[in-house]
C-alpha cells in the first residue's frame, strides 16, 4: 500500500494574494522529481517535449462518486532548446474546475494524499465485459482536520524527499475508511472531462493517440455525447447498467484509433447497424441510410443530423467518417464479410 503526500504551496496555487482574489497564474500540483514519486505516476519521456498523460482521479473529498480526468505534464523545455535563463524541468498535475468543485478549493498548506489503485470497469453497454484501469484516489487534508493533518504533516517532515513531498508505505486507516465510504452506494462512477483538459492536450508533442486507452476512449466518448445515443438521443439506464456503447467510426479492426473523435455513443442496436454498414454519415454529420435497408425505423433517420459534442476535439473526425463511408457502408450486402 503506497501513498504520495504533497503539501501545497502558494505559487502552485496561482499566487493568490488575498482571499477572494483571482489566481495570477494556472493552478497545479507540483510533483517531485524523486524517482520514488515518478514511479508512482505514469512514465513521461524526456525525449518528447512537454510529454503528457491523462490521470483519472477519484476525489475522496467530493460529495459524489466521480472520476475526473486531469492533465499530468512533464515541462521539459530544458532538454528541447529553450533559450530561457531558467528553462523548465518539472512535473505538474493541473487542477481544473471539476477537481476543485468550481471554486478555489485547495489552499496553501493543504495536504493532498494520492493512492494509486486498480479498479474494474464494466463495459458501458450490457455485455458484461470487464476491464481494469489504474486510477488515483485523492483526498484533501486541511489544518481543520487536526489529528489527521498532524499525522500527515509529520510524515512529510520526516520524509527524505525535500520540498513538502513524501512516499508512505504504511496503511493510513482513516484514508482507507474515507475511500471505502465513497463506494457505499450502487450509483455508477460519473466520468467528468473538464474543457480545460482537452485544451491542454494540445500543449505537448505527445502523440495524441498514445494518450487514450480503450477505457479512456469510452469515457471521453460518453462524456462527449452526454451519455445519450448520438443518433436517437435516447438511453435505457438502470444504476450502473445502460444500453450505450462507444462505437468506432473507423473500425478498430481496420486500424482505427482510440481517439475520442473516432467515437460515437450509440445504443446497442444502432451500434450494430452502424458497424454492419446499414447507415453511414455525411461530411455535414447527417445520416445516410443505405437504399437497400428494409427497416422503416432506419429509413426515418435518413438525412437527420446526429447530435454533436460542443468541444471541437470531441467532434467526429471527417477523415474517419469518410473511411466508414468508403469501407463499411453497405457491408451487410456481402454476407461473407459480416
Amino acid at each position: 500500500m503506497t501513498y504520495y503526500l504533497k503539501k501545497l504551496g502558494h505559487q502552485e496555487l496561482g499566487s493568490i494574494a488575498h482571499p477572494g482574489d483571482r489566481a495570477t497564474r494556472g493552478r497545479y500540483i507540483y510533483i517531485s522529481k524523486d524517482s520514488r514519486v515518478l514511479s508512482f505516476f505514469p512514465p513521461l519521456s524526456e525525449a518528447v517535449k512537454n510529454d503528457s498523460s491523462l490521470l483519472p482521479i477519484i476525489p475522496v473529498y467530493a460529495s459524489n462518486l466521480e472520476k475526473i480526468y486531469c492533465n499530468y505534464i512533464y515541462h521539459n523545455d530544458k532538454y528541447h532548446g529553450s533559450t530561457s535563463a531558467r528553462p523548465r524541468n518539472e512535473y505538474r498535475i493541473y487542477l481544473n474546475n471539476a477537481l476543485e468543485m468550481n471554486q478555489y478549493l485547495f489552499e496553501t498548506n493543504d495536504i493532498i494524499i494520492f493512492k494509486k489503485a486498480i479498479i474494474t470497469v464494466e463495459n458501458t453497454g450490457v455485455t458484461g465485459e470487464v476491464e481494469r484501469q489504474v486510477v488515483y484516489y485523492a483526498d484533501r487534508i486541511t489544518p481543520a482536520n487536526t489529528e489527521l493533518y498532524v499525522t500527515c504533516r509529520d510524515i512529510i517532515e520526516s520524509s527524505s524527499i525535500l520540498g513538502g513531498h513524501a512516499i508512505y508505505e504504511e496503511p493510513l486507516e482513516e484514508i482507507e475508511a474515507r475511500i471505502s465510504r465513497i463506494y457505499q452506494t450502487d450509483a455508477p462512477i460519473r466520468t467528468v472531462v473538464d474543457t480545460s483538459v482537452t485544451k491542454k492536450i494540445y500543449t505537448s508533442d505527445t502523440q495524441l493517440s498514445d494518450l487514450f486507452t480503450s477505457i479512456s476512449f469510452r469515457d471521453f466518448t460518453m462524456v462527449a455525447y452526454e451519455n445519450r445515443c448520438a443518433v436517437t438521443r435516447n438511453v435505457i439506464q438502470y444504476g450502473r447498467f445502460l444500453n450505450l456503447e462507444a462505437a468506432h467510426i473507423w473500425p478498430k479492426s481496420h486500424g482505427g484509433l482510440f481517439m475520442p473523435n473516432n467515437g460515437l455513443a450509440l445504443s446497442r442496436d444502432i451500434h450494430w447497424s452502424f458497424d454492419k454498414g446499414f447507415f453511414t454519415l455525411n461530411d455535414d454529420y447527417t445520416i445516410s441510410v443505405h437504399p437497400e435497408v428494409e427497416s422503416d425505423f432506419l429509413k426515418s433517420l435518413d438525412g437527420e443530423p446526429i447530435f454533436l459534442p460542443t468541444t471541437d476535439f470531441l467532434k467526429p473526425s471527417i477523415e474517419s467518417i469518410q473511411y466508414h463511408r468508403k469501407n463499411v457502408y453497405g457491408l451487410f450486402l456481402t454476407s461473407g464479410r459480416l
